[in-house]
Formats: structure tokens, C-alpha cells, sequence
């Protein structure tokens, strides 16, 4: 590949693109400027900015920086090609205007680069950072990706390195360019390319760039518009055409298309087959005379509403977050909402009472329809941009990001969230969610675990500067009992039978406490039918006075469940004067302690029932200690559960202007 000759202008050229780069330009120039190694220039080409950018460049008086400015946008792509024809030095750092450099990075790639004189491009590690510059982590694929080999061998399947973070040798390149069909990809496309015309491509194992993730970058831009496997297909597809085209064929290129086998076949599996199973479904089990009848209804609740508030929910089911949505609605239905139930309910316990704070329109057959989802869709937001200060109130439904995604920002935004629990490889959907952060108004936490769950989330994807949309409005109860002593106590279980819930641990707890001291305890559970001779099943319980007769007859309240943020039912059986025996999730070890209650060390199944049960033998031995702890019960909840702050919360963020709320 030839000697590298002396270069007539300096021995790097740093090219940063630059469009609208005001808020991070200083850092990112400062940052190239503080470079131990000194013999570059910084060629900044301005893409059309309408922002400072201009002016923070004439501010700069350093000789060593060539300011380039376009009165239009052309585009990411155009720039760089431009760069890569007019940069003057022997070699090219890549530099976004919003990243920073570390000191020794150009001065650790140029020594690389002069010892290895058939590199055509050596990249680093970097360390992803936030708007604010904190580090947040690094990149997985790049960091498991350091030697020539394993480049090699990873390029086909996908890019494993940060584009900025590269230093290029321009008498390598040749005649290539970046490919400005590939946008958001061209970078990998480049690399691909050289690496299938026999190129070297390494990178140094240390971090030298941080490289700024945030909502308004490019990269979160033009990566969060499809899924990773369309990206992927797609970018393999015109590299391939491409390169066939002119008669190109290699080792490499069958690598590439192998690759391109596995994702389609992942696309087949993951998205098409689900997709089309989903939509036969439904064209042949959706009652074509429901459909009308849906269609009917929305069309009919559409024209009568008055009113600016539109909530969406996915059930009317018997729970806590139903009863939750009920007392929310309850602070506005003065003001004539439209309630939206997007999800087939099991029980639909609910129905009378979401009636009664609005228009109640349940549509879930014309919101999964392929034949009239997109149009229900489309009136539906129509309708609610048409409101004057429209607001969209949303929990536990996808609808409520879909219809968001569709309004303006004059509409307020607000979105519930009931439980949540920060998973660095989880939290899909809150991370498909995310572009709309900025679009959302408030977001609204139940519990105080969830709410900081969440802003350790936010950190982990480099969005900052969030406190003002996250607010803490915890639930409230509607009654409070009194305290009752029973000859033989009686515990209680109140929850659906799901996986979280953990309804057959309060069978074994049963079992558990009964070899021990027969006959000492009742056990009750409500929400599910549990067939045990040891546990008397209720089922479901949509009648509150009912429910609240139920409490009355028990003494300790008994939560299994894996995942909670603080559940509505351990509120109501303390307002009725029973204690509680929880698992430590949300917020139940902050709020629940004792005198009147008692939190297990772990959500492991063995321990729960093991801690629990010792317990429970305690307060057997012990009938004062219970009754105290019931008395404390109510004490605590006629403190803390009142209805009074929560009605004036929800009513200040429903209906005050964004002005003053």
C-alpha cells in the first residue's frame, strides 16, 4: 500500500460537521484545542446552522482552525465527503461537534498509525456521556470488539465502531467515499467497503473520545426511526447491490450475506410471522357486526365531547391501578373527559364506575383491526388537537405513546407510572418510548422507588435535566375502618393470579403456618380462586363496601408479590386496620416498618414463606402484639392515605395552565 510521504500541510486534519451544535460547540473545540499533540488543523464545516453556531466560531481566533460555513443543510453526508476531498492532512480525525476528545487521543493515533504502515483506519474505546458530560457507560459491541480479527469478523453482522472515535489515512481511502444512500449507516458502509477491498482496520483498547448520547443527537436521531434489524438489513442489502454491481466479490461479501441470512430470518421469526399471525387473528375472530358497533360508538363519543381531557387505559379490569385511574378521572369529571379502553377486560369491573366520570368509549377491536386501526388512530388524535389546551392522560397502554407521537405540543402530555424498575438490557418499551420525552409534560410516579428507578433510566440513556417532569402523587384510600379483634386471626391475600403476584406462595405460607399451630389461623385470598382446603377463595370483589367487610374480618395483610411500586391494596387494609406482611419491592421498605408491619429480607420464594412464617408464629404467641399492630396500622394510614392531597394534586395537574402548574 506505499510509503506515507511527508505531508506540505499538517500531519492530521480533525473533521467535525456541524449543524445547529451551539449548546456543546466550545466543548467539543476546546477539547481538539487541548490536544498534546499539536500539528493538526480543525476543519469545522458549518451545514447550514440557524443557531450560535456561527458566531462561536468567529469568536476563535486560533490559527489552526478552518471555519467552512454552507448557507444550507445538505446533509451529514455531503459534508463529510466534503471534508474527506478538501482536509489537508496525511490523516483524517473523525470529531463530532458534540463529543470530546481525551488529550492524547490525536498524538496516540498518529504513533498507532506510524508504526503500522497498512492501517488504513484506527478507532478507540469510548465512554458514552450524557448532555450534562457525565459518563454513563460504554459501548458493548465495542468494547468486546479490540483486535483485527475480531473486527473483521464482527463488521459483517454489525458496526462495532463509534465513527468519531477514527482516524483515517487519506492515501488509503482511495476514491472512497461515504454513500449518501446509507444515512445514519454511511460509517459502516465505508468500513465495510475498505475491508472487502483487503483494508486493516484496528483500534486501540482505551477510551480517547466521550461520546455524547442525548435526545437531540444524531445518532439517537436516525436510530430510533426503525429496528435494529431493518437498519441492518437494509444497510447489508446496498452494500451488497453495490458492490455487485461492479463485479466485486470476495470472502467478505459472502461473510455479509450470511449475516443478512440470520437477520432475515430473525425478521421472519420476531416481526413478519407475529405480525401476520396477529392480523389473521383478528380478521378471522373480530366480529365484523363489534367492529360496527365500536365504530358506532367512537363516532357517536367523538361528536358529543365537550370537554379537553382524553384519558387512555388498557382494561376496566378489578385492580389497584383501575382503582387508581377511577380517582384520578373522579378530580375531572366535571369537566367531561373521553376515557379510551384499548384492551379486552376480563372482568370489566370497572365499567359502571369509568361510565360515571366520562365518556366511557371501548374500542379495542377497531384499535387492532389491520383494516380500521390507522384510521381510528387518526380521529382520534384529530379530535383531540382540535381541544383548546387538549390534555392526554395515559398508564399501562402503548396507545398512549402512539397518539402522542401524532399530537402537537400544545397538548399536555402526562403519563402514569404505576411500577417501574430500572434494567440496563430491559425497559424495552420505555426505551421505544423515549424520543417522545421531551413531548411528555409530566410524567407521574406512584412511589418514590419507581420515581427514582426511572431517573436512574433516564441517566442510563443519557437523557439529563429531567426533575421538572417527574412528580411524585402518591395513591389515597377512600375509608377507614376501625380495629377488631378476632379469636382466631385471619390472613389475608388480595391480587389478580399473575406471575408477579405470587398467589401460591400465600397457599404455602397457609400450609406452612397450619402444620404449626392447627386451626390458629384463617386464610383468606380474594382476586383468585386458589382450590386449597386450607384457603377460603372469594374470588373477585368489585363491590367496595363488600371489599371493606372483608378487611374488617381479617388482622394481617399478606403481599407475595415480586414487583410492586406501593400497592393500592396494602393502603386500604391499613385504612381498615390490618398489618402487613410485604416482600421489599417499590416502596415497601420505606413505607412499611414496624410497629405494623413486617418486610422480608429478599423476594426469594424459600425465604418469604420461611420469614414470614416466623412471624406469624411470633404473633400467635403473642395476641397483644397484634392487636398493636393493627391499631398502628390505622394510625399510619389515617396519616398518610387521606384523599384530600391527592384530589388537589391531580386537579393543579390536570386543569392549570402549563403556565402555572
Amino acid at each position: 500500500m506505499g510509503d506515507r510521504s511527508l505531508p506540505t500541510g499538517p500531519v492530521v486534519t480533525v473533521l467535525m460537521p456541524a449543524y445547529n451544535a451551539a449548546r456543546y460547540l466550545c466543548d467539543a473545540v476546546d477539547s481538539v484545542l487541548a490536544q498534546h499533540f499539536v500539528d493538526f488543523e480543525l476543519l469545522v464545516i458549518d451545514d447550514g446552522s440557524s443557531d450560535d453556531t456561527p458566531a462561536i466560531m468567529a469568536s476563535i481566533t486560533d490559527p489552526r482552525v478552518r471555519y467552512v460555513r454552507h448557507d444550507r443543510n445538505r446533509g451529514l453526508v455531503a459534508v463529510l465527503n466534503e471534508g474527506l476531498d478538501t482536509a489537508r492532512g496525511t490523516y483524517i480525525a473523525r470529531m463530532d461537534a458534540d463529543d470530546v476528545m481525551h488529550p492524547q487521543r490525536l498524538g496516540k493515533q498518529v504513533h498507532f498509525l506510524e508504526q503500522h504502515p497498512t492501517v488504513a483506519v484506527v478507532a478507540s474505546f469510548v465512554d458514552l456521556i450524557n448532555a450534562d458530560g457525565a459518563i454513563t457507560g460504554g459501548w458493548s459491541t465495542d468494547r468486546g470488539t479490540v483486535d483485527e480479527a475480531g473486527i473483521r469478523a464482527m463488521m459483517p453482522r454489525t458496526n462495532c465502531i463509534a465513527h468519531p472515535s477514527v482516524m483515517l489515512v487519506r492515501r488509503l481511502l482511495g476514491d472512497l467515499r461515504y454513500a449518501p444512500d446509507q444515512q445514519g449507516a454511511e460509517d459502516w458502509d465505508l468500513w465495510m467497503r475498505l475491508l472487502a477491498r483487503g483494508a486493516r482496520i484496528a483500534k486501540l483498547a482505551e477510551p480517547l473520545l466521550r461520546y455524547r448520547m442525548h435526545l437531540g443527537s444524531v445518532m439517537a436521531g436516525t436510530k430510533r426511526q426503525e429496528t435494529l434489524e431493518r437498519r441492518l438489513w437494509r444497510t447489508r442489502t446496498r452494500f451488497l447491490f453495490r458492490e455487485w454491481a461492479h463485479g466485486r466479490i470476495s470472502p467478505f461479501h459472502l461473510a455479509v450475506l450470511k449475516a443478512q441470512a440470520r437477520t432475515f430470518g430473525g425478521m421472519v421469526l420476531r416481526e413478519w410471522l407475529p405480525q401476520a399471525a396477529r392480523s389473521a387473528f383478528r380478521l378471522l375472530t373480530y366480529s365484523p357486526f363489534r367492529l360496527m358497533a365500536e365504530e358506532r360508538r367512537l363516532k357517536e363519543a367523538l361528536a358529543t365531547w365537550q370537554g379537553r381531557h382524553a384519558f387512555v387505559f388498557s382494561y376496566l379490569n378489578t385492580g389497584g391501578a383501575e382503582q387508581v385511574h377511577d380517582d384520578i378521572m373522579a378530580t375531572v369529571q366535571d369537566q367531561d373527559p373521553i376515557i379510551f379502553v384499548t384492551g379486552f377486560s376480563k372482568d370489566r369491573g370497572f365499567a359502571d364506575r369509568f361510565a360515571q366520570r366520562g365518556t366511557l368509549v371501548e374500542i379495542p377491536r377497531l384499535l387492532h383491526h389491520p383494516f380500521t386501526a390507522r384510521t381510528a388512530r387518526r380521529r382520534i388524535v384529530e379530535a383531540i388537537t382540535a381541544k383548546k389546551e387538549p390534555v392526554l392522560f395515559g398508564a399501562n397502554t402503548d396507545h398512549f405513546a402512539l397518539w402522542l407521537s401524532d399530537l402537537g405540543p400544545s397538548v399536555r402530555g402526562i403519563h402514569l407510572i404505576h411500577a417501574f424498575l430500572h434494567q440496563a438490557e430491559g425497559n424495552t418499551k420505555h426505551k421505544e418510548w423515549l424520543p417522545l420525552f421531551g413531548h411528555t409534560y409530566r410524567y407521574v410516579f406512584v412511589a418514590r422507588h419507581a420515581l427514582d428507578q426511572f431517573k436512574a433510566f433516564l441517566f442510563a440513556n443519557n437523557v439529563v435535566g429531567a426533575e421538572e417532569k417527574l412528580i411524585l402523587i402518591p395513591n389515597a384510600v377512600h375509608a377507614f375502618g376501625t380495629v377488631t379483634d378476632h379469636e382466631r386471626p385471619g390472613l389475608l391475600f388480595v391480587g389478580r393470579d399473575s406471575p408477579e403476584k405470587r398467589p401460591e406462595l400465600f397457599v404455602r405460607l397457609a400450609g406452612t403456618i397450619h402444620a404449626r399451630h392447627p386451626g390458629r389461623f384463617r386464610t383468606t385470598m380474594v382476586g383468585t380462586d386458589a382450590q386449597h382446603p386450607l384457603v377460603r377463595s372469594l374470588g373477585t370483589i368489585n363491590d367496595a363496601a363488600r371489599l371493606a367487610a372483608v378487611y374488617a374480618e381479617h388482622d394481617v395483610l399478606v403481599v407475595t408479590s415480586t414487583r410492586e411500586g406501593f400497592p393500592m391494596v396494602i393502603m386500604e387494609a391499613m385504612a381498615h386496620g390490618l398489618g402487613v406482611m410485604a416482600t421489599p419491592v417499590g416502596d415497601v421498605p420505606a413505607r412499611v416498618h414496624a410497629p405494623f408491619g413486617v418486610v422480608t429480607s429478599s423476594v426469594d420464594a424459600d425465604a418469604v414463606v420461611q420469614e414470614m412464617g416466623a412471624a406469624l408464629e411470633a404473633l400467635a404467641a403473642d395476641p397483644e402484639r397484634l392487636s398493636a399492630m393493627r391499631r398502628s396500622a390505622l394510625e399510619e394510614a389515617q396519616r398518610r392515605f387521606g384523599m384530600e392531597r391527592f384530589r388537589a394534586s391531580y386537579r393543579e395537574l390536570l386543569i392549570s395552565p402549563k403556565a402555572t402548574s
